[in-house]
């Protein structure tokens, strides 16, 4: 079992692998989901695919059933584990899967409403052997997620110990033999159950892994001892703030294309969803690497009470947060044209406009992911609930009022602007007043490493812009990003990176260097 009592270094190099497969997880869900559509279309045909689409966008609301807790179980077993508090650490996981179990009884109550409100919703635009296979699906998906539910203890655990290795690559994992196991499958099976069936399969096998690697290799034990309420209202006023934010996180990105069409038609809608897409392409990158500082956040917090040292953090993990996510962004206000044009067609070209006005904003937020670990440790999440929900709530009358005039361009400026406003000034001034953190020291951090790659991405913008049209092919353009990326790398080395940032990159590629050596 591990302890907080461990070297340093470490814990350091746990954090490090954690945050580069983080990087990897998130790299391969976009090139699967580019490779694994199509291959699904094919492999189900268009109805079946379809099917297979509508389930799961009926299951993503259920989703925010475990979301809402799940931040609040790794957020409380960090705490005591930082303090090496065993009965506060059994307690969390005992009140948890007691809570969890409440909660998949609740599962199973609504996904029972949901096969009848299903089958009467679309009798008329189903066919009776789609209606029956789409009921079958909805069972498969409430059973998936109840076993993503009363796992979520096990990863906190994993979390706790900072074992991020194991967890980012039994999720890895998952991610690759997924499409692999579906598409051969599908020649044998071709129905859209096939697909939740191996995604059932392989979540359970990944649940048991977990399971076995928190319960015997970490030692961590489910047990409940006395004193027990104050930690419950505690894990439930913490999961009422989560699950604000999950529910103005639905509306917030949601409503501009509901509206959008109600004003303009599908094929609005069609244009503004490619931008959302983009966007949710986006935002793991930023989420990849604050997802493994929460024990290391909690343990300064409780056990030090270093909030100068948090202050410190934020700013040194936002600077690193900064490079991949401004890599991107550029990347995208470069290439972005020609990558829409060979994606879905010149058609949709007006999405590049769409995505980069949400984009810009949306980075504040991104690299600034480690402050919402911060207020969650903090117990001060609620606060961005009520934020994120005005936010959403100004969106939708703002949208309202100007997308019949300026259309699905007026949408994104109003969104953007509500990123601007919410993320950027209140949330800001939150971090300083609140939760003590140096943000004026941030955005001088900020400023020096984003400078010299803007000024370089405004010079390769031009140089790509002269060339308008060239890059016609998806070997052209994989080429132009390449030579964009290495220019790009060699900006941030020489005139972004700090050295402190310099020294991460030399040791990283040591440890590169020697691995392929050894082999």
């Amino acid at each position: 079992m591990s302890t907080p009592l461990e070297s340093a270094e470490k814990r350091n190099a746990r954090r490090m692998s954690g945050v580069v497969l983080s990087y990897a997880y998130t790299l391969a869900q976009a090139i699967v989901g580019i490779i694994y559509v199509p291959l699904l279309i094919n492999g189900l045909g268009t109805n079946e695919y379809g099917l297979y689409q509508l389930i799961g966008s009926v299951m993503a609301n259920m989703a925010i059933l475990n979301s809402t807790f799940a931040g609040g179980v790794t957020r409380f077993y960090c705490k005591y584990f930082s303090s090496r508090d065993i009965n506060g650490m059994e307690n969390t996981l005992a009140i948890s899967r007691n809570i969890y179990r409440v909660v998949s009884l609740a599962a199973i109550l609504i996904g029972g409403v949901v096969v009848l409100l299903f089958g009467s919703a679309y009798a008329a635009s189903l066919s009776e052997n789609q209606l029956l296979e789409g009921s079958v699906m909805i069972a498969v998906l409430v059973v998936n997620l109840i076993v993503t539910m009363n796992n979520t203890i096990n990863v906190a655990v994993i979390n706790a110990h900072e074992r991020f290795a194991f967890l980012k690559s039994t999720q890895l994992a998952s991610v690759l033999i997924q499409p692999i196991a579906v598409v051969l499958l599908l020649s044998v099976f071709p129905y859209a159950l096939t697909a939740c069936l191996v995604q059932l399969a392989l979540n359970v096998l990944c649940a048991l892994a977990q399971r076995l690697f928190a319960r015997r290799h970490l030692g961590a034990k489910v047990r409940k001892h006395a004193d027990t309420d104050h930690l419950l209202k505690s894990l439930l006023f913490f999961s009422s703030g989560m699950l604000l934010v999950q529910i103005a996180d639905q509306v917030f990105w949601s409503s501009n294309q509901l509206i959008l069409g109600y004003i303009y038609g599908t094929s609005t809608v069609a244009l503004y969803s490619i931008a959302s897409q983009i966007c949710m392409c986006y935002m793991p990158i930023g989420t990849a690497i604050s997802s493994v500082f929460m024990p290391k956040v909690s343990e300064m917090y409780f056990s030090d009470r270093d909030t100068k040292g948090i202050s410190d953090l934020f700013t040194r993990v936002g600077r690193i947060a900064l490079y991949p996510l401004l890599l991107i962004l550029f990347g995208f206000i470069v290439f972005g044209k020609d990558f829409i044009r060979l994606w879905v067609g010149s058609e949709f070209s007006d999405a590049y406009y769409l995505a980069a006005v949400l984009m810009v904003p949306f980075t504040i937020d991104l690299i600034q992911n480690l402050a919402l670990v911060i207020l969650q440790v903090m117990n001060k999440y609620y606060f961005r609930g009520k934020v994120y929900l005005g936010m959403a709530i100004a969106n939708i009358l703002l949208v309202i009022l100007i997308a019949p005039v300026y259309g699905a361009m007026g949408a994104a400026i109003v969104t953007g602007l509500s990123m601007l406003i919410g993320n950027g000034v209140i949330m800001n001034v939150y971090y300083y007043r609140t939760a003590h953190l140096d943000v004026r020291d941030y955005w001088k951090n900020t400023a020096r490493v984003a400078l010299p790659l803007a000024a370089y991405s405004t010079a390769g913008f031009f140089i790509v812009y002269h060339f308008q049209g060239s890059l016609g092919s998806w070997v052209l353009l994989a080429l132009g990003i390449a030579i964009f990326t290495i220019g790009y790398c060699f900006v941030a080395y020489c005139c972004s990176m700090n050295k402190e940032e310099r020294e991460l990159v030399g040791k990283m590629i040591g440890r590169i260097t020697r691995k392929s050596r050894s082999k």
